[in-house]
């Protein structure tokens, strides 16, 4: 009898040992960690770095002063705010200017990274870069504020030398801005992705990503250099000199390939913007979809949307209302149907501002 309830007891220790370690390896975030300054906010990020279970790091409400790049190398870490008021937590680097050393907030090189209801500003070069050349996959932002860098306010890099990419990301609920309503130069992006598999760009809004001077600002949103599948939905993109662009030259290692633009809202009508440029554009990138968007140029630019070259094909543009013309240059091929051009510029304001309240 003792030898049976002993063999028992053994059988139910094996079962709740195995069955707590599968638990621990399906809870992504079984440390917790809460700070409330920038020395705790380090000591969190390396201890994170080298756990094995992930990490959750929550921020206080305060202004964190950054002067070293907050690294994410490990994986499964979370940086979010206690309150989730992107406002109420503000990272901010040493300011919106051209420096002698490169200067990015959060560099991100681990998986499953998700960072959440902060604000990030006033860096040298990038308020995040994400690494794809260090594989980094499964990246979230979400609820978050990215204002006043000298360059690109995220980005995805990556390296010709070897062919890494950086799969699954995600970007949603998120204010990309420049709020002097321009930017510091013409070198400036919101999102400038490499290297970039399946990823989601939804329900941000862009604001203000225009040139002051000598060139053309970089896209709102710019996905280019083998890039695949992306999809970018129901964003506003206001008063930037271009909105969404896939790939790059008519070079193929710059293209992007497969792809879905749709529901998104590009509107520019600041006359102080002197480069103002096209809304949509495609460029040696094929098998895009280009749905129900709505743009409104008030300048002299004369294209909505543009496909270039003859790589471009087995593309579709559907059912977009536009204030300009819809063309094609340098050979590129798309199908084209149910496209609305608005003689009348109050109707298409009109029907963005019913299109925007519906987002």
């Amino acid at each position: 009898m003792c030898m049976h309830i002993i063999r028992l007891l053994s059988t139910l220790i094996v079962f709740i040992s195995h069955n707590s370690l599968a638990l621990s390896a399906n809870n992504p975030f079984p440390q917790t960690i809460h700070v409330s300054n920038v020395a705790q906010l380090y000591q969190a990020v390396q201890k994170a770095n080298r756990s094995n279970n992930g990490t959750d790091i929550v921020l206080a409400d305060g202004r964190y002063k950054i002067t070293q790049r907050i690294q994410l190398t490990g994986s499964h870490i979370s940086l979010k705010s206690l309150s989730g008021d992107p406002m109420s937590v503000i990272l901010s680097g040493r300011g919106m200017k051209k420096t002698n050393t490169t200067e990015v907030l959060i560099d991100v090189s681990g998986s499953h990274i998700s960072l959440s209801g902060f604000t990030l500003e006033q860096s040298s070069n990038h308020l995040i870069q994400v690494r794809a050349e260090k594989n980094a996959d499964n990246f979230s932002l979400r609820n978050c504020v990215l204002r006043d860098s000298y360059e690109q306010l995220l980005k995805v890099s990556s390296s010709q030398s070897n062919k890494l990419f950086s799969n699954n990301g995600i970007v949603k609920n998120c204010l990309f801005e420049y709020t002097a309503g321009i930017g510091p130069q013409f070198y400036i992006g919101g999102i400038d992705a490499h290297s970039s598999q399946n990823w989601t760009i939804s329900g941000n809004t862009f604001k203000n990503i225009a040139s002051p001077s000598l060139h053309v600002a970089e896209h709102a949103i710019h996905f280019w250099r083998k890039s695949s599948n992306i999809t970018v939905i129901n964003n506003i993109i206001e008063d930037c000199d271009r909105g969404i662009g896939f790939g790059l030259g008519n070079d193929p290692k710059n293209q992007t390939v497969g792809g879905l633009i749709a529901n998104n809202v590009i509107r520019s009508t600041n006359p102080s913007h002197q480069y103002a440029d096209v809304g949509i554009i495609l460029e040696a990138s094929p098998d895009i979809q280009i749905i129900n968007n709505r743009i409104f140029i008030k300048g002299s630019y004369p294209n909505a949307i543009e496909y270039r070259f003859a790589a471009t094909k087995n593309v579709l543009i559907k059912d977009n209302i536009t204030n300009k013309s819809i063309v094609s240059r340098n050979g590129g091929q798309a199908e084209l149907s149910g496209n609305l051009k608005a003689s009348g510029l109050n109707h298409i304001k009109h029907n963005i501002e019913r299109f925007i309240h519906r987002l």
